[in-house]
Order: structure tokens, then C-alpha cells, then sequence
């Protein structure tokens, strides 16, 4: 009874100090508990290829997943980028298949209109005062209808090369480009977070925004800015995806921004704003790439995925709040 007592008593002045740990050491533990128990039941899910597929499978949710947790962790939302990624992906995929833009060129306007989406976002989030949710629930069919409009119908494919290559190149033969690339931007998303007064700024208008703008925070700036780089973002996994894809068609992206936000919440980031964890991020869209790469070696349809994926969002959610409630108290 002493030794649980102590044992009780460490953990609590363990996550006194680092609270980070007391969301971050559980959800790794259940990653690794899943790990094992998906081991069991395929001795091909810790094969090579196996690891290498589930990264490459999460890179483009991981670039994502870090301007959501932006975007969560300043109080707001953003479900649209799924809509956003469908719209971009028309632009470069018409850019370079019927209109004969050199490949840079389309590239840069793939992830500029993307960027351009986010702004828009912005302005009628901060200048009109329109809730987050209304706005980008509305840009969700705006920006799909776009794509369907602009690219008429059509599929695209058979991309240059220079276009493919961040998705088919891989360092030493064994590592994709990609992976790398989206670890890099989770690891720039960390600094700018932690590092960084202006990331310092997010987090505190997320957890009281009117005690952010009498401590001299530029509320309205800083709000506009998690958008704009969520649309940055979302061009560049656009980007990853086309080249994934070797494709170009109006319906792509469609359900990310669920499978993006539950994997940010999972990892630990609160959907009220003010507690983010960019490390947390990366463990909640490993554990969702795990589990759905799992779920699909054992032969599960991929509706039922969607069905595992929306429980796991509302009881996370729900645990995740009752706690906060709780602690309230």
C-alpha cells in the first residue's frame, strides 16, 4: 500500500512538473500496447516494408496534423482542409496536364491558392467575427464545389518527373523523402511552438484570449496566422499527395480533416485551445496510421474503419473532458 502510495505520489509530482508526460507517456503506451497486440496477430506487421508503408501512409496526416494543432491550440478549427486539398489539387493537376505549366510554376500555384484558402478563412474569422466552425464548415462545400467547377469533371494523370519525385525518391533506397520531409515539419512546428514568443502568443489566446489582448498580444494577427499556415500546409501535402496519387481529381481529400483532428486530439492537444503538444500530434497520427494499417492486414472493410475512427474521437473527447471538468473542480 506504501510502495503504491509512492509510486502515486512520483507520477504526481512527475507530471506536476512536466504535465506534458501525463498525456504523452499513456498515449506512447498504447501505442506500443497496440504495436504488440497487431505483432500477434500478422508476423508481417513488423516487416520493413510494413513500417515503411505505415510511415509513408502518415507523412501526408502528419504535415496536416501540425497546422491543426496550431489551429486547436489558439481555440480555434478548422474542418475544411479537406475541401481545401480537393481545390489544390485541381490547380496543380490542371496546371501542369492542360494548361502546359512548367512543373515549379504549377507547384507554386498549388500551394499559393492553398495559402489563399486559409487567408480567406482568416478574414472572416478575425475581421467578421464569424465562429471558426461556421466559417470553414461553409469553405468545406465552397472549396469542394470549386474544384468540381474548375476541374469539370476530369481526372488528371501521368505527372513530370521532377513533380513525383518527393514521393517516389528515398534516401539509401530505404527511407522516402516524404517521411523525412513531414518529420521536418513536425520538428519546425515544435520550435515555433515552444521556441518562439509568436508560438508562446497561440497558446495563451487559446487558454484566455481576453487575458491575451490586455497582455498586449495582437489577438487578430496571431488568429489569422494559424489559418494561413494551416493553408500553407495543406498545399504542401497536397503536393505529396498528388505525387503519391500520380493523379489530380476534385474528390481528393475528402474525410482528412476528421481523421486530422482526432489524431491531434489523441495526441493530447485540447479541442478548448490553450494545451498542445506537437510530439503528442506525431504519436496520435502513428497510433491512427497503425491502427488502420492493422485493421486492413486483418481484412476489416474500410467502412468500418470510419466507423472505429469516429468512436475513438467522441470517447477521446469525452474522457478528455470529463478530465478537464474534473480537474476544475
Amino acid at each position: 500500500m506504501t510502495q503504491s502510495k509512492s509510486l502515486s505520489q512520483k507520477w504526481q509530482t512527475l507530471t506536476g512538473e512536466r504535465p506534458d508526460l501525463a498525456i504523452l507517456i499513456p498515449t506512447a503506451l498504447f501505442g506500443l500496447a497496440l504495436v504488440i497486440v497487431l505483432s500477434i496477430l500478422s508476423d508481417r506487421f513488423l516487416s520493413w516494408r510494413n513500417i515503411v508503408n505505415i510511415m509513408t501512409q502518415t507523412s501526408i496526416y502528419l504535415i496536416l496534423a501540425v497546422g491543426m494543432t496550431l489551429v486547436l491550440d489558439s481555440g480555434g478549427i478548422d474542418i475544411s482542409i479537406g475541401s481545401i486539398i480537393g481545390l489544390a489539387t485541381t490547380l496543380l493537376g490542371t496546371a501542369l496536364a492542360r494548361d502546359g505549366w512548367v512543373w515549379w510554376a504549377a507547384i507554386l500555384l498549388c500551394i499559393g491558392g492553398a495559402t489563399m484558402c486559409g487567408a480567406f478563412n482568416a478574414f472572416f474569422i478575425v475581421k467578421l467575427k464569424v465562429p471558426p466552425i461556421i466559417v470553414t464548415l461553409g469553405t468545406l462545400t465552397m472549396f469542394r464545389g470549386f474544384a468540381y467547377v474548375y476541374q469539370e469533371g476530369q481526372t488528371y494523370f501521368g505527372f513530370p518527373a521532377q513533380v513525383l519525385w518527393v514521393a517516389r525518391t528515398r534516401i539509401f533506397g530505404q527511407i522516402p523523402v516524404l517521411v523525412l520531409l513531414s518529420l521536418g515539419i513536425l520538428a519546425a512546428g515544435h520550435f515555433f511552438l515552444t521556441r518562439t514568443r509568436t508560438g508562446r502568443h497561440v497558446t495563451a489566446i487559446g487558454g484566455n484570449e481576453q487575458a491575451a489582448r490586455l497582455s498586449g498580444i495582437n489577438v487578430g494577427r496571431t488568429r489569422a496566422m494559424v489559418y494561413v499556415v494551416m493553408g500553407f500546409l495543406a498545399g504542401i501535402a497536397t503536393v505529396v499527395n498528388t505525387a503519391r496519387l500520380d493523379a489530380s481529381q476534385a474528390v481528393s481529400g475528402t474525410g482528412y480533416e476528421l481523421h486530422v483532428i482526432a489524431s491531434v486530439v489523441v495526441g493530447g492537444t485540447s479541442l478548448m485551445g490553450g494545451k498542445s503538444f506537437m510530439l503528442g500530434t506525431f504519436l496520435g497520427v502513428l497510433i491512427l496510421g497503425i491502427l488502420e494499417n492493422g485493421l486492413l492486414m486483418a481484412g476489416v472493410s474500410y467502412y468500418w474503419q470510419r466507423v472505429l475512427l469516429g468512436f475513438i474521437f467522441i470517447m477521446v473527447v469525452g474522457i478528455r473532458t470529463f478530465r478537464e471538468s474534473s480537474e476544475q473542480k
